[in-house]
């Protein structure tokens, strides 16, 4: 999208908030008959800037939009770009747009998890209540909307709240805070961890062939633990990881990663390999990690194998089941998302039409759009990351590729000279047998040679061979053919 397009799209936003506003100032509230009751089916909006990378935010759209779809809602899906995801909500019979102007029908409430697309959403439903969801502490899509509209945000975790506080002066009372779960149905928990670990998994997207990377690697190996890695930035991305990680004792990982893998039963150590790393989680640390999503306030170390090497060696079996127990008990997605729908029904019976006034809302837009001309365009800016996003996973498809041929090309060598080596030993070990039998026969032959030339000399020097020299003489003569008289 270019920035005349998006431009013309907002105006166009603009223009239809105002005309409705200016022909129908006066809103009414429906009658309390009317509006949504507990557990009535109602028509949510989730605002997404993108469905292509199945990131955190991004699987938690997809699992929210699934979960209250079951639960009899209807669900539209509004985003820049889709990708494959877009046939699996739809498959779930959970509308995906990317033009508003395609939805014929109001939403009862908008929940924006990112914050451009919520703008434009509560832009072309002006009286729709809003809920904000901030998913990132640092990131320009968790910065909130503000507009009357939003009349409740959401933080995933402890740092993202304290950014809504600190950074826009928002009041901590209009915060939930609703922390990401795990569906435990697919998260199956593991056998018992062994008292000593064999396997260790680095669990993240952001891992890739690095200096990082060899440091968790010595030090794995140094205790003698096997390490793989799972992730989009090594060439090894499993859309559903729920079944490999039962196959490891330990695994590194943040956030999602983390909680995953907690669920599942592993012993986790809090890392990312772009910003840090933290600790062990235990039985006595799970509360406090799990506030602060196992997330980034948390990462203040360097990874070094010494760092690593001392939370590997921090492993307990026992506390790490205790552990995870906890986080079966308070992180499951149906509490998460049973939270989140709970906050939306509040939200309708408190909200069910907001009146905003004219001026009110002319200042509003006035200061996003002074801030969206300061800032640049977003929205096509995070269509050319999402772009740029896939052309880099492409490139470190095909290098991993290459390198996994190249690694097979040289183990194949490696194999042949091995064989030849062995061969040509066995070879040099025949032949040097061989030479070693000959020289032994030689030697045998020259100690027979030199024994009868001993006993030939002994003969030589006998009385017996002196003595008889007559006879031999006469011998001769009277040899048929010899000598005549």
């Amino acid at each position: 999208m270019t920035d005349a397009d998006f431009s013309h799209q907002l105006l166009d936003a603009v223009r239809r908030a105002g005309a409705r506003l200016n022909s129908d100032t006066a809103t009414t509230t429906p009658a309390a008959d009317d509006a949504p009751q507990q557990g009535k089916p109602l028509h949510i909006l989730l605002a997404m800037c993108y469905l292509l990378h199945r990131t955190g935010a991004e699987m938690f759209t997809r699992d929210l939009a699934m979960w209250l779809r079951r639960r009899g809602h209807a669900v539209t899906i509004f985003a820049t770009a889709f990708g494959d995801m877009a046939n699996e909500l739809r498959f779930a019979s959970i509308a995906c747009v990317t033009d508003l102007a395609d939805m014929a029908a109001r939403p009862d409430i908008i929940v924006g998890n990112t914050h451009h697309e919520t703008v434009r959403a509560l832009l072309h439903f002006h009286d729709v209540p809003v809920i904000t969801i901030c998913h990132d502490r640092s990131d320009d899509h968790g910065r909130p909307a503000q507009f009357a509209q939003v009349v409740r945000h959401v933080a995933v975790d402890e740092n993202c709240a304290q950014r809504l506080v600190h950074e826009f002066g928002i009041e901590r009372e209009r915060i939930e805070l609703i922390q990401n779960g795990v569906d435990l149905s697919r998260f199956t928990q593991r056998g018992e961890l062994p008292q000593r670990p064999r396997t260790a998994l680095l669990f993240s997207n952001y891992a890739s062939h690095n200096a990082q990377l060899e440091e968790i690697r010595a030090a794995c190996v140094q205790r003698g633990l096997s390490l793989d890695v799972i992730g989009s930035g090594t060439g090894n991305h499993l859309p559903d990881p729920a079944e490999a990680l039962g196959r490891y004792d330990i695994v590194f990982g943040k956030g999602r990663c983390a909680t995953e893998a907690l669920c599942t039963g592993n012993a986790v150590v809090v890392l990312d390999p772009v910003w840090g790393m933290g600790e062990m989680v235990t039985a006595a640390t799970v509360a406090h990690t799990r506030r602060w999503n196992f997330g980034r306030a948390l990462l203040i170390r360097q990874i070094t194998r010494e760092s690593v090497g001392a939370e590997l060696d921090r492993y307990d079996a026992e506390d790490a089941a205790r552990a995870g127990e906890w986080m079966r008990t308070h992180g499951s997605l149906d509490a998460t998302l049973g939270a989140l729908e709970s906050c939306v029904q509040r939200t309708v019976r408190q909200h069910p039409v907001l009146e905003v006034p004219a001026n009110q809302r002319a200042d509003e837009m006035s200061r996003y759009m002074q801030d969206w001309i300061r800032r640049g365009n977003p929205s096509a800016a995070q269509l050319t990351i999402a772009s740029l996003h896939q052309h880099v996973a492409g490139l470190q498809q095909s290098f991993n590729d290459h390198q996994h041929m190249y690694q097979a090309r040289i183990e194949a060598l490696q194999a042949e000279a091995q064989r030849q080596a062995e061969h040509a030993a066995q070879s040099n070990a025949h032949c040097s047998a061989r030479l070693t039998e000959a020289e032994q026969q030689a030697r045998r032959a020259q100690a027979e040679l030199a024994l009868l030339q001993a006993q030939l000399r002994e003969v030589y020097a006998s009385r017996s061979w002196r003595v008889t020299k007559p006879l031999r003489r006469i011998s001769t003569l009277v040899r048929p053919g010899g000598p005549q008289a």
